[in-house]
Formats: C-alpha cells, structure tokens, sequence
C-alpha cells in the first residue's frame, strides 16, 4: 500500500508517519508531532464552513478565530521506551472530524485521543486562611485577584527574597504594575489591600494574545518583617532541588490552595497548541506538560494556579501549574497544565530558595 500524502508535496510526511515502528520510540513521537503542528495546524486550519457545525456563536470573524479552541498535540507515554501521539480535543465534534482521522491514519493509530474539554485559568472563590510565617501552597494573590497559589519561594539576583507563581495569579494578566501589592490570603479568602500586604510585585513574563506563549509566571519581592518557611511542603517534608526531568510513570505531588496536597502521573508533555481561557479571551501555550490526578481524584481545581509540581519520592521541583481543564482524564476528573519549572527560573533570572 502507498501511504497516503497530504496535499501537493507531502508524500515523505506521510510515509514517515504511516510506517513508524513499533514500539514507538520518544524522538518518534516527537518527529511526528512537529510535522503534524506545521502541517495541519498551521497550514490547513479549519475553516468557517467546517467549524460551522462546533456551536460558534455569531461574533466578528477575527474574534471567533482568535476565540476557536480545537485540538492540542503532544507526547503520551504508554510504558517505559513506548509512546503515543497525545491529541488533546478542545471542542465537541473535531473528535469525528476530517483532521483527526487523518492523525490518527497517520499515526496508524499509535495516538492517545481525549476530549478535556474548556480549559481556563485556576482563579476561583474558596475560602483558605491566614498564614504566617508564608507557606508554598498557601492562598495569594494580586490585591485585584480572586486569589491563587503561593507556588515556591525564589532568590533573586540582588539577594532578596521573593514568591514565584503565575502572571494571572500575581500580575492580573499583565494589567499589575512593578510595586503592586500582593496580599495573603487572596482576596476571595478574606484578604485586604492595607492588613495583609506581603510582597511587591517585582517582574513577569508577558501573556500574548497573539503566537505561541511558554509561560505564565510571575515574582513579588517580600516585604520588610514578613517571614517564611521556604522549603517546607506542609505534609510532605521539604523541597530539595529542580529538576528537568523526572520518570515517566513518577508520582507527582503538589499543594496547592483550593484542593491542597494531591497526587498525579503525567498524563502527556511537550503539548502544542494548547487554548487556555483567560479574561482577555484564548491564549495558546506550548510545550505544555499534561498531568492527571490518582487514585479517583482531580489533580487540581480552580485556584490551584500557581502551585509547585514536585516529585513525591526525591521531592524536586518539577513545573509551575497554571491551569486545568473541567473533563478528561482517565477517572474523568480533568487534567491539570503546567510549565517546566527551571524555564520559568531561567526567564525571571531567580533561583529556587531551599
């Protein structure tokens, strides 16, 4: 049998892809999703008359384009050395759609498809408490904020100490100004601007609302007289390190202000074109690492944002969750997202404090 081409030209794409051996190798997997991302999400993108059956609502055009969720791509490991094709399914109805068939044709079949439905930023209304000394996982936030997650405590290169997590969670979605107040608790958890201000806002990376973003992080210098516990993991020891990698079926733990200490195995990673809603509407992440709860529960709720992902046996440092999808999953509790941890450092030029 010939294997198939897509379009003018692309013949070598699909007999690539059509005769992948088995198992399927990591480099595999990652070859195949790159030339998927470019040549079906870039260049073949659905159109008015495909999307026309996805319940869009009438809308100016550039607005329902920069709005359309579809599908992400990334990396599932099936067992140690064997991956599949992560194709991660953002609206009712591409499940069955031309594009996917053709994935999954190309692929032949080697690819792990779930419906996760809307996914949006983890900022919503749960009371937590008061604490002193500071604690990771702890309620916090912008003082114009719901409230988010205190994810870890950071140097920065002056020697001050600071509080790292998300743009939206400390930085408004880029709408905070250097020096912003951030209180703890958060707002929806009893917070005020003037009682319990503990850190300034220092920096954060920008969130585009156009291309590709890889993070959504953010840093608030300490205040004078406030003390914190750095490393301390409440109820799971303390943190020891960073790390870039850890195995594939490792527990995962982190703690965070809505749903506390929880447990979860990576679900898919180096995802591409991931849809995250915000306020100022879809924002697209790449390279995003996929992660699923354990043992029948979410690895995370609204107003988790923020919090560390750490690696339960070592306990270093894994990624910075900053958001989560209400279905999916195999126990069909949602999935959670995250950035790569030592990224986000190395983009705001701080180290973690242990």
């Amino acid at each position: 049998m010939r294997p198939r081409s897509y379009g003018g030209g692309r013949s070598d794409f699909g007999r690539r892809a059509l005769y992948a051996l088995r198992p399927m190798r990591l480099q595999s997997a990652r070859d195949l999703k790159a030339e998927l991302t470019s040549s079906l999400l870039d260049l073949e993108p659905l159109t008015p008359t495909a999307i026309g059956a996805y319940g869009i609502r009438a809308a100016r055009v550039d607005v329902v384009e920069r709005r359309l969720s579809t599908f992400a791509l990334g990396v599932a490991p099936r067992k140690p050395g064997d991956y599949r094709l992560a194709v991660r399914v953002q609206r009712r109805g591409i499940e069955s759609s031309p594009h996917i068939a053709l994935i999954k044709d190309l692929a032949r079949g080697e690819v792990d498809v779930r419906y996760v439905g809307r996914v949006v930023k983890s900022a919503t209304p749960w009371h937590r408490r008061l604490q002193r000394p500071l604690l990771a996982g702890s309620s916090v936030g912008h003082y114009e904020i719901t409230a988010g997650t205190l994810g870890c405590f950071v140097r920065l290169k002056n020697g001050a100490t600071a509080i790292l997590s998300n743009n939206h969670v400390l930085a408004d979605e880029n709408r905070a100004a250097r020096g912003d107040a951030i209180i703890q608790p958060g707002r929806y958890d009893g917070g005020r601007r003037k009682r319990d201000a503990v850190a300034s806002l220092q920096r954060f990376v920008r969130l585009k609302a156009k291309g590709a973003n890889a993070l959504d992080c953010a840093v608030a210098t300490l205040l004078d007289g406030v003390n914190c516990e750095p490393a301390v993991l409440k109820g799971s020891g303390r943190l020891q390190g960073v790390t870039d990698d850890v195995a594939e079926d490792a527990v995962l733990e982190k703690i965070g202000r809505t749903t506390g200490r929880t447990r979860g195995r990576i679900a898919s990673f180096e995802l591409d074109g991931l849809m995250v809603e915000y306020d100022a509407g879809n924002i697209r992440f790449d390279g995003v690492i996929e992660i699923e709860g354990a043992s029948g529960r979410a690895f995370s709720a609204g107003g988790d944002s923020g919090s560390v992902i750490y690696s339960r046996e070592g306990k270093l440092a894994y990624a910075l969750l900053f958001a989560n999808s209400q279905q999916g999953g195999s126990n069909g509790r949602g999935l959670t997202y995250a950035h790569p941890l030592s990224t986000a450092l190395e983009r705001l030029a701080v180290e973690l404090v242990l």
